[in-house]
């Protein structure tokens, strides 16, 4: 972009380091989300393995509210 400095025109100084940054905490970000993902798939079906349905449709509709939450 350019900006107007005096009269004169000036490209702006714009940062690769604050893109790259960006970047870097989005893929934390679904590091986290898969590490979540992996634990409450892994919870759904140890509970339903030792017959608590209930418990596990309760791990999976609260889990799906999650991840509906963080998506949007």
């Amino acid at each position: 972009m350019a900006e107007v400095h005096n009269g004169a025109v000036v490209a702006s100084q714009v940062s690769q380091r604050s893109a790259s940054a960006h970047t870097h905490a989005h893929v934390w970000w679904n590091v986290l989300m898969g590490v979540v993902g992996v634990a409450a798939l892994s919870a759904v079906v140890v509970t339903v393995l030792m017959g608590l349905t209930t418990e596990a449709l309760i791990i999976a509709i609260f889990t799906g509210a999650f991840f509906s939450r963080c998506a949007c």
